[in-house]
């Protein structure tokens, strides 16, 4: 009898234990928590705020970290509050799932069709590069059409973040950062043109803002000309460059950084909260159709995910080029001619070579098909005036996901008013807080934007 006591209290204390085991490990979804809401500052407001049961509960980062995903000092550009902050998900759906082996052309939204071998090359990259003089002029009038600039003549407004190389005074250069266009690889070349000759694959930390010029040193210069210096002198004698991307695969990027590559995402809990079927087994597709669901609803914010035309200003700051992270590979030997920097090569990347603008517009497809229409429609018109502005085109376009400056926008958006001139929601556009650094010490601030 003793024995067999002793054994039935063993047997207890287990059930004990593996019920706590189970109470501590359960869903997020099972719990009852309230969904973690991130919102980024806006262009109006710098301040960052967090709901506070997460505010308590979340792990906090080092103050060394950058936006990177090594371990030194963040960038200061960057928000002061970032998804990736918030805490790990119960439900992993960070792993990347197979994709499709079969390639196919789509026609349109929800009607996609198989073609034969014969057909399936879409023209590559270099059968879209625009001339920079059409190009820049497209653009302006489309500002001007939609009454888009707001700047005084001969003034300008800054863009998000501009940046320029220590060596400076050797290239003037001034580039126009834009996350999700290939601003990683721009960074790295202002390393190289610093003198950094390791090999790219080599290069962290680019994002950390005080690895560049002080631009500071610019207004310097511009003082010498005048005792009171605009934007606008300040900025006359660089190269000015930027670029942007088409919506629709930016957005997919910023899917792909932000989870399919990241153990760690902080955007998951609100997609399993759209669709509760997802799970590590589930398509990409399907996780990024909960994904956009999340960005235009507006429980996923981040400020890679708002629109570009606002962040770069295009209609109010006098570039040289506004380039396309399509064609990176050929507009940057423009670039590269104007700023004494032909003997430093560019990182290329996938997306910019030959064939693989096929993979990009399969993918595209393959993806959004799994967008609901009325999600769909809502990205069409978050993102319009990217698309209306630069000349960027829609899936159904046989030019996607380059430009094309023959559309009939009315036709494609609705009718664009003038006074329509702010992003559609689902949230304000955003800029990143400036944080443990130092400001800049400059007179006419008000005039830096």
């Amino acid at each position: 009898m003793f024995v067999t006591r002793k054994a039935l209290i063993g047997v207890f204390v287990l059930l004990l234990c593996f019920g706590a085991l189970v109470y501590k490990t359960r869903p997020d979804f099972f719990q009852g928590e309230e969904n973690i809401v991130i919102e980024i500052s806006s262009d109006s407001d710098s301040s960052t705020t967090i709901d506070k049961k997460s505010e308590d509960t979340k792990e906090k980062v080092p103050e060394n970290q950058s936006s990177d995903t090594e371990h030194t000092e963040k960038d200061p550009t960057e928000p002061l509050i970032s998804v990736d902050d918030i805490m790990q998900p119960t439900v992993d759906l960070s792993a990347s799932s197979p994709q499709p082996s079969k390639t196919i052309e789509p026609r349109g939204h929800h009607d996609i069709v198989a073609v034969p071998e014969s057909s399936k090359r879409i023209g590559d990259s270099w059968d879209h590069v625009k001339d920079t003089k059409e190009l820049m002029e497209f653009v302006h009038s489309q500002c001007e059409k939609y009454h888009q600039i707001t700047a005084e003549p001969g003034e300008a407004k800054k863009p998000r973040m501009l940046i320029m190389p220590k060596n400076w005074r050797q290239h003037m250069i001034l580039y126009s950062s834009n996350p999700k266009t290939g601003s990683t690889s721009f960074k790295k070349w202002y390393t190289r043109i610093q003198g950094d000759t390791r090999p790219y694959e080599e290069l962290t930390g680019v994002h950390v803002m005080k690895k560049y010029g002080n631009i500071e040193e610019a207004w310097v210069l511009a003082k010498t000309v005048s005792n009171d210096p605009t934007l606008a002198d300040m900025i006359k004698p660089f190269y000015k460059v930027g670029f942007m991307r088409n919506p629709l695969t930016r957005l997919i990027s910023g899917f792909r950084d932000k989870i399919l590559r990241r153990k760690q995402g902080g955007l998951t809990n609100e997609m399993v909260d759209i669709d509760r079927s997802l799970t590590v087994e589930s398509s990409d597709a399907a996780k990024f159709a909960a994904f956009a669901d999340g960005v235009m609803k507006g429980t996923i914010k981040n400020f890679h995910f708002v629109p570009q035309h606002n962040k770069m200003k295009i209609c109010d700051f006098p570039y040289d080029l506004i380039a396309q992270t399509e064609t990176t590979s050929q507009q940057i030997v423009e670039v590269q001619e104007h700023t004494n920097t032909t003997q430093y090569d560019f990182p290329g990347s996938r997306s910019e070579t030959g064939f693989d603008s096929v993979g990009t517009v399969h993918l595209a497809h393959e993806f959004y098909d799994k967008v609901k229409p009325d999600i769909m429609d809502k990205i069409y018109q978050y993102y319009k005036w990217d698309f209306v502005l630069m000349g960027y085109t829609k899936l159904s376009n046989p030019n996607f996901p380059y430009l094309d400056f023959e559309q009939d926008f009315e036709k494609e958006y609705g009718p664009l008013d003038w006074e329509d001139v702010e992003p559609t929601k689902p949230f304000e556009s955003t800029r990143p807080v400036v944080r443990n650094r130092a400001p800049i010490e400059i007179n006419n601030w008000d005039s830096f934007g």
